[in-house]
């Protein structure tokens, strides 16, 4: 099964609220490098903005060991980010600025 190109931005900040902060996966599966017709690799790149500040993740992939480092790399930030919106509810809930939580 051939996969298929992700492709996802999305703006971070609610409506209204500064400009030029986004996420943007992009995810796909290109030739590889050998002559092997049947070689592939993935190119997959994670960016994030805000406020004119830009970090792009490359985790790319050519061989099993690149792939297991970059699948280690996404969900170990995975578990950070999931980690930290924990605590940020808890500082926000703590600081009286809570209000209504949105999902």
């Amino acid at each position: 099964m051939a996969f298929r190109r992700f492709y996802r931005r999305t703006f971070l900040n609610r409506r209204g609220h500064h400009a030029g902060a986004y996420a943007l996966a992009d995810i796909t599966t290109e030739p590889g490098y050998t002559d092997d017709d049947q070689a592939k690799r993935v190119r997959a790149r994670l960016t994030i903005a805000d406020c004119g500040r830009v970090v792009t993740l490359d985790l790319d992939a050519d061989t099993p060991a690149e792939a297991r480092n970059a699948l280690h790399k996404a969900r170990l930030l995975r578990d950070i980010l999931d980690q930290s919106v924990d605590a940020l509810e808890r500082a926000v809930d703590d600081a009286g600025l809570s209000g209504s939580r949105e999902g």
